[in-house]
């Protein structure tokens, strides 16, 4: 016979009308009394006990059991089927019901015309129609119309064939100088050389809903080749080329081959300098003056109070002479003989012989080494590591060392957990409700409209906390893995740190107070400890 599940069926007799509830067969599902509730109310029958027909349904063994639900005789009704549509509109699932006594019988166009006024427009799958009116099971999950997935195109993509990477530590040599002239850090490029090629995108292809709404795919990425001067496009504008010698670079997805623009001193004769490309200084930049490069900044001179501001690396090949007017930035590398009395901020890593008076910051290392290699007075900060030979002066002098994770981050971190609990105080109140509502119904319990649209309103409530919930929690599971990530940043000092010097990990403090030498700061469980190199 096969596994059926349980169902019920409307018998009509001379004393009243009677529900027969059919048990299953070899392990199929049981007769549910919510849905029997529904029916009944479906079909205007409401004098009907609940326990009394849960009851029936618990002691039915392998026999129909028959119970009263109303003394007259209904008219007939038809067999039925009763449509739910998925929240994503892709499946559409059936369940039917069979006919009272001399009911009548459902045929395809039958069927199909329900199915047309539950608004189903597409996707109808006509093979589980016949598979039902072949063989008819009530009370059964039938899958009668499936909507058609859209096909996602590719994104377009850019291939660069230059060293986009600039990140090349200059070299120390063996007496502690170092070698500012071999860098090989620019990316250089002959007339002719091919600098990008562009895959363009495809589009995809639409799908459509069983409500028949067309459901695009997503939007690809276009993308096109941007460049600068000195460079030419292929006429089916899918690779770009250089016409020139020189230094490419990539600045905002922009592509610039430059000869370099060189002077010998940046000041009243020239002005102040904005370039597309790469910046040389054969001189000195003097105080007042100002460079903006989309590339490097390469600087042989002295660098006074001036304000420099590079897309790529600078390198100062003697230093920094800031009387407290300096400002210098840059998006990559910082190399430099000496940092006195400037606002340095990096998005590389910073290296230098010495630190003298300053506000210097990095997203990388910052190393002080060099003949001299110390770093007194101001703050010193990066996100991963410092070294340096000395730290501080025998003076005293306030000298401030920061490593560790970003505060903006942390701060992040505990909103987000703020969120949550904010989430889980509503689940706690909500949830216990959307129970309480859902007991009465299962024991047909009937509801208004007011309060079913308070039911939905509740069940999303629901639902969006938890799902606030649990992007919450993923991104606070990556900013945790990104915080492990720094729980190495460290502090090393070769030589001496001297008192009036403060280490700072992360959110812990540590201060100075007496001679330390040849010693390396980290931060274990909350505080900070010295370890000898």
């Amino acid at each position: 016979m096969g596994r059926k599940n349980g169902y019920f069926q409307l018998m009509i007799r001379e004393h009243g009308t009677f529900l027969q509830m059919i048990p299953p067969v070899e392990g199929g599902e049981k007769i549910n009394v919510a849905e029997v509730a529904a029916y009944l109310s479906r079909e205007k029958i409401t004098a009907f006990d609940v326990r009394e027909m849960n009851a029936a349904i618990l002691r039915m063994q392998d026999k129909p059991v028959d119970i009263l639900v109303t003394s007259d005789k209904i008219i007939p009704v038809s067999e039925s089927l009763a449509v739910e549509i998925s929240e994503d509109k892709m499946t559409v699932t059936g369940r039917f019901y069979p006919p009272s006594t001399d009911g009548r019988l459902l045929d395809r166009e039958g069927i199909i015309s329900d199915l047309a006024i539950a608004g189903i427009k597409a996707g109808v799958d006509e093979k589980a129609i016949e598979d039902f009116l072949k063989n008819r099971e009530y009370c059964k999950d039938y899958v009668l119309a499936r909507g058609i997935e859209p096909v996602q195109g590719k994104d377009a993509k850019i291939t660069y064939h230059f060293n986009t990477e600039t990140s090349l530590k200059p070299t120390v040599k063996e007496d502690g100088t170092v070698d500012f002239h071999n860098l090989n850090n620019i990316a250089r490029v002959s007339a002719g050389d091919v600098l990008a090629t562009l895959t363009k995108e495809e589009l995809g292809h639409p799908g459509i809903n069983v409500r028949g709404e067309i459901i695009k795919p997503r939007e690809v990425k276009r993308l096109k080749l941007k460049y600068g001067r000195n460079i030419r496009i292929t006429e089916d504008k899918l690779q770009i080329i250089t016409e020139v010698n020189g230094h490419a670079s990539l600045v905002d997805d922009k592509v610039f081959v430059s000869n370099v623009y060189e002077v010998e001193d940046v000041d009243a004769s020239t002005g102040d300098i904005n370039y597309d490309g790469n910046v040389l200084v054969k001189g000195n930049v003097r105080s007042g003056y100002t460079i903006i490069a989309k590339g490097n900044i390469e600087v042989n001179g002295v660098i006074e109070g001036a304000v420099l501001r590079a897309a790529g690396n600078i390198l100062l090949k003697r230093g920094i002479q800031g009387m407290g007017k300096a400002d210098i930035e840059c998006q990559g590398n910082l190399v430099a003989k000496f940092i006195e009395n400037a606002k340095v901020v990096a998005g590389g890593f910073i290296q230098t012989d010495s630190i003298m008076h300053s506000r210097v910051s990095a997203k990388g290392e910052i190393e002080i080494s060099g003949k001299k290699g110390f770093v007194t007075g101001g703050v010193v900060r990066s996100a991963k590591m410092i070294s340096a030979k000395n730290i501080g002066s025998p003076m005293g002098t306030d000298t401030v060392l920061e490593v560790g994770v970003d505060p903006l981050m942390k701060e992040h971190y505990q909103t987000l957990q703020t969120q949550i609990r904010e989430s889980e105080k509503v689940l706690n109140t909500s949830k216990p409700v959307l129970n309480a509502f859902g007991k009465k119904m299962g024991l047909g319990e009937k509801f208004s409209r007011e309060q079913l649209q308070k039911l939905q309103e509740l069940q999303k409530t629901v639902s969006e906390n938890e799902q606030r919930i649990i992007a919450n929690v993923k991104e606070m599971e990556e900013i945790e893995e990104l915080i492990k990530a720094e729980t190495n940043a460290c502090i090393k000092a070769q030589g001496f740190v001297y008192p009036g010097v403060r280490i700072v990990i992360s959110d812990t403090s540590l201060y100075i107070r007496e001679n330390l030498t040849f010693c390396r700061f980290v931060r274990e469980k909350g505080e900070i400890k010295g370890y000898a190199l």
